[in-house]
């Protein structure tokens, strides 16, 4: 067993400490490490050696999820080059990693390797101790940053191919004047499954960006087939014919994705096309879509078909940088671990339907350009830099992004040597409601997240679409060896500030899985549900999700954490959401689904809402999910409401 794998006993070992004081300060009995602005003063380091490779510490486990997939230790960013290899049958994921603390003995962003990941089920996974793509070569020199996975040699033949960003220079950001060459595309190559990766003689593939354009990015590649595309431009379809996005921006004129077509045969010739999307600086028509930046990072695409309708869309979606005004000379990238700031408006996770147009340029060349047609907030918490793929053994699109340590000051990021992880896998699909009438307050023209298809015959009512998300059904098989709890039966609710017991489910452990369904009555001013993290089930100490109806918004309060640290940021997430009516005046019931891992928290509404977030409770337990509702008429309901307590995966980390 790996010295960073949880020993089987650690709830036990966990419990046995909370008992003493959870809450004391513990130093590792061989290191001590003290931090000020101006120094670090080290005792007994030694580089690559006890304190990144020592057994866990509480520090350590305290927060440390335990059916999220993470790095070892240390710093992570985002998912890099997710995709299944049929050869062996396994699921990739890599990771953006920085295995060692910097020079001031902080464990914060640096020079960027790959780690690694495989899965047979995307739920348990073997993680890689030691980084699987180094940095180092003049074209990489400064980092190896995010990119895609294509399972085949560069050739077409058998084999792994990965495509990644090359840092040669630092800083970069959308900000900054674009030096040439200081990012390029290059690609490594696997023959053994993926346990090692080798660097192409060729690299980089692309050194400069496309001529003529002045960019504020150009980088995260993502390779795949678009048949779509290929119908538009005249291209025959199903031949694999392979595009590839790098995501940016143009200088005065709006974030984009660079469009390229790849020869299948020797997948190091890249021709560009165009830039495909033409938004303008910081595309914000409503609340429901939000704002998609200046510059994009990590654009990823796919199509997505209604199968009872056979209607098509276009999907991109994108990490937007730039959503408010952005720190001048500062790259998101490069900056160490600080607090959060509210709202979470300097970046945003962004997504984008339409279809594929032909236009033609001022000289008559025919290019093809994605025209927008609703878009919105893929999640309104903290999870960024989504990367997506196609998995040929369900016919889904799969999608995995980075839930940041934000939350978080640098001293207890320190003290638990480790920061970020990885989402749980998401399926992206499109959601479709027939008969609707109207939507709890703003007319359904106005929700610019959703497509709003007038029906005929059917006179005031409509064909509402919009973006599915939703966890992928493997993670049903975390539920193994849990305790399954219910609520028997529908109860009415009753205000938070009259205690039900009745309407609390009996979770008594920070990793656990909700499912909970609502009836919500015309009367109803708020309804939702409260995690509750003491024994004296006090309000400002729960977690509370919640729908405010007037408002059309979905509401995380976070426990009030002072008594913890008063360093933990714990404002509250939000996003806008509603219920639809349709034609025979029945409302639309409210589904939360919520999966708890010892301090990240990610919430998925009635399939079309997510919201991740972090809460770090004060104990390794809960005392309950209740369940509530501001309600005049005291009409609304609990429908459903079930758990299943004690999730954990099987997460071995391996040199």
């Amino acid at each position: 067993m790996s010295v960073f794998e949880a020993p089987f006993s650690i709830d036990t070992t966990l419990a046995r400490a909370q008992r003493s004081s959870i809450g004391s300060v513990i130093t590792a009995r061989n290191i001590s490490v003290v931090h000020d602005e101006v120094g670090v003063k080290r005792v007994n380091h030694v580089p690559n050696g006890i304190y990144e490779r020592s057994l866990p510490s509480l520090h350590f486990l305290r927060w440390r999820p335990m059916y999220h997939m993470l790095a070892a230790n240390a710093w992570m960013n985002g998912p890099c080059a997710p995709g299944y290899d049929p050869a062996t049958g396994l699921y990739h994921v890599s990771f953006q990693w920085n295995p060692r603390r910097n020079v001031y003995g902080k464990i914060a962003w640096g020079t960027m390797v790959w780690g690694k990941a495989s899965s047979k089920d995307l739920v348990s996974w073997t993680v890689s101790g030691t980084p699987s793509l180094q940095a180092g070569e003049w074209y990489d020199k400064e980092g190896c940053f995010s990119g895609c996975m294509y399972p085949a040699a560069a050739d077409g033949s058998r084999g792994l191919t990965v495509f990644y960003t090359g840092a040669s220079r630092l800083p970069l950001h959308f900000s900054l004047p674009d030096v040439c060459q200081s990012e390029t595309l290059n690609i490594a190559h696997s023959w053994d499954g993926g346990v090692t990766w080798v660097k192409d003689e060729a690299n980089p593939i692309l050194l400069e960006t496309p001529a003529g354009l002045t960019v504020t990015g150009w980088r995260d590649p993502m390779v795949a087939p678009w048949p779509s595309l290929d119908m538009a431009l005249g291209r025959p379809v199903g031949e694999g014919n392979l595009y590839g996005l790098l995501a940016g921006g143009i200088k005065g004129r709006g974030p984009t994705a660079f469009l390229y077509a790849i020869d299948k045969s020797n997948m190091t010739q890249w021709r560009f096309i165009c830039d495909l999307v033409e938004l303008g600086l910081n595309h914000n028509i409503s609340r429901w879509s939000g704002n998609m930046g200046i510059n994009w990072k990590c654009a990823n695409f796919a199509t997505l078909v209604d199968s009872e309708d056979n209607v098509r869309r276009e999907l991109v979606i994108v990490s937007a940088e730039g959503s408010a005004p952005a720190k001048q000379g500062i790259s998101s990238i490069q900056r160490p671990q600080q607090h959060a700031h509210f709202p979470r408006a300097e970046r945003s996770q962004q997504w984008m339907c339409g279809t594929i147009n032909i236009v033609r340029r001022a000289d008559g060349t025919p290019v093809p350009k994605l025209q927008y047609t609703m878009g919105g907030r893929f999640d309104h918490g903290t999870a960024y830099g989504f990367h997506s793929f196609s998995d040929p053994k369900s016919s889904r699109t799969i999608v995995f992004g980075q839930i940041s340590e934000e939350d978080l000051s640098q001293k207890l990021v320190d003290r638990q040597n480790w920061s970020g992880l990885i989402s749980l896998p998401r399926e992206v699909k499109i959601q479709t409601m027939k008969r609707i009438k109207a939507a709890l307050v703003s007319s359904l023209s106005d929700i610019t997240s959703i497509e709003a298809q007038p029906e005929t015959g059917n006179q005031g009512t409509y064909t509402v679409r919009t973006l599915s998300i939703i966890p992928a059904k493997n993670v049903e098989a975390l539920r193994q060896s849990t305790r399954e709890i219910s609520i028997p039966g529908s109860r009415s609710l009753r205000n938070p500030s009259a205690y039900d017991d009745s309407c609390v489910l009996d979770v008594q452990t920070c990793r656990f899985e909700l499912y909970s369904v609502f009836g919500v009555s015309n009367a109803c001013e708020r309804i939702g549900l409260s995690i509750l993290h003491t024994q004296d089930r006090d309000p400002s100490s729960s977690t509370t999700i919640s729908l405010l109806t007037a408002e059309e918004t979905l509401y995380v309060g976070r426990p009030d954490l002072r008594n913890v640290d008063p360093d933990i940021s714990t404002m509250p997430e939000t996003a806008p959401f509603t219920l639809f009516e349709s034609a025979n005046g029945s409302r639309e019931r409210l589904e939360i689904r919520a999966w708890f891992d010892e301090s990240v928290l990610e919430v998925f509404v009635n399939e079309r809402c997510a919201i991740s977030t972090r809460v770090y409770p004060a104990t390794k337990r809960c005392w309950g999910i209740r369940f509530w509702a501001e309600d005049k008429a005291g009409s609304s309901t609990l429908v459903d409401a079930r758990a299943w307590d004690g999730l954990r995966a099987d997460i071995r980390v391996m040199n």
